[in-house]
């Protein structure tokens, strides 16, 4: 098949979104499909040259469309929707489009969708009214505009699709009319796995050495990751086990008020901000961490959550949205109320001081993300662009 995607973030941004744009694309294009995305474009030294090397050679490519800086965040650019990409969608003539974001590229994937009769798919990937206090817009009439647009948007898709039911439901309560399907975010199962004996000598400045004592968070530093909360659990947690480590990998606009935090709560040495990790870098990470934390009420379905699971680290987490969907209550990890830092610090106590508890977990973990594995889930992308 010839697939189109359309997405408005793509690497070298670093995000959920366009991580998964990315693997699904080279999945796709591992499977005999030629597959061309159209994305925002970034300065000439930005962009990026090898992004498919390690998919079939002239099988995936990249449209970079025109973009202007955005006003509403540092460092991001938009596309206006002005129909950069019907001259090269024509010659493509691709058999479907994709679209991943509601905005000036998701725009460009309707009207050529359209005007070429060619069917769309689109899949929405998060919460975005909980993103607007970024942009300082959070306010409830902005909010209930968010929405009205986005289900607008899909609406004009033939088929939706969402990584989490919890998701799905969301989007009918406010209006989706049109067929919507569930596919979950997939993850490379092979690259991510457990960590192989002797293939890691838990040895570094940057960790603990003490079995169950080091924490890892992956993913955006920013306030609606709900980071402080982590760091107040971590806090609480401290007056019983003194040797925990936090690694928190990422970074955001939160960094500098989270560094306080853990200066005003006396904690700064046993927290690390390490910035972006990417590839081997980042399995070494989760090689050497021993619990995942995330105290996010904004997640869908996290691509962190499932490579660490893959990983094979125990999950604590929070009941909100889509996490409960992955991370099984007892099973692989903990579910903890959110906003309850103390409730967090005793599952971390609990799990850090229980070898056997943690390394059940930990298998679990690993069984688990076998679900999300990269050949499963195209398999049933697949299936849904055949079968609408």
């Amino acid at each position: 098949m010839k697939i189109a995607i359309f997405s408005d973030t793509f690497p070298p941004q670093i995000n959920g979104v366009s991580n998964v744009v990315y693997r699904s694309s080279i999945a796709l294009a591992r499977r005999g499909h030629d597959v061309r995305i159209f994305t925002v474009g970034c300065s000439e030294k930005d962009n990026p040259k090898i992004l498919f090397a390690d998919a079939p050679g002239g099988r995936a490519s990249v449209v970079f469309l025109p973009s202007i800086p955005f006003w509403g965040y540092s460092g991001e650019r938009i596309t206006l929707p002005l129909g950069f990409a019907m001259n090269k969608i024509r010659k493509f003539r691709p058999d479907v489009i994709h679209t991943h974001t509601p905005f000036g590229v998701g725009w460009e994937a309707v009207f050529a969708a359209k005007m070429l009769k060619i069917p769309l798919f689109g899949t929405h990937h998060t919460f975005y009214d909980h993103y607007l206090k970024l942009i300082h817009l959070d306010y409830n009439l902005v909010k209930i505009f968010s929405w009205r647009y986005t289900v607008a948007y899909y609406n004009r898709c033939d088929v939706i699709l969402s990584p989490s039911q919890s998701l799905a439901e969301v989007l009918k309560s406010y209006g989706v009319v049109r067929s919507l399907k569930i596919l979950p975010n997939s993850i490379n199962t092979d690259f991510f796995h457990p960590i192989v004996d002797g293939a890691l000598q838990k040895k570094s400045k940057n960790t603990s050495t003490i079995a169950g004592q080091t924490l890892i968070y992956i993913g955006r530093v920013s306030y609606e990751k709900s980071i402080d909360i982590i760091i107040r659990a971590l806090a609480a947690a401290l007056q019983n086990l003194s040797h925990l480590q936090l690694i928190i990998v990422g970074d955001g606009p939160a960094r500098i008020d989270l560094e306080k935090l853990t200066r005003d709560l006396g904690v700064e040495t046993n927290v690390r901000f390490l910035g972006f990790c990417r590839g081997s870098d980042l399995l070494e990470v989760l090689w050497r961490g021993d619990i995942f934390l995330t105290a996010s009420k904004s997640e869908n379905m996290p691509i962190s959550i499932l490579e660490a699971m893959a990983a094979g680290l125990p999950i604590i987490g929070v009941d909100a949205l889509g996490v409960p969907e992955i991370v099984k209550d007892g099973l692989n990890g903990f579910i903890v109320a959110p906003d309850n830092p103390d409730l967090m610090a005793q599952k971390i106590v609990e799990l850090a001081g229980n070898n056997d508890l943690r390394n059940n977990f930990a298998s679990a973990s690993r069984e688990l993300a076998l679900n999300y594995a990269e050949d499963k889930i195209t398999w049933l992308l697949e299936d849904i662009y055949q079968n609408k």
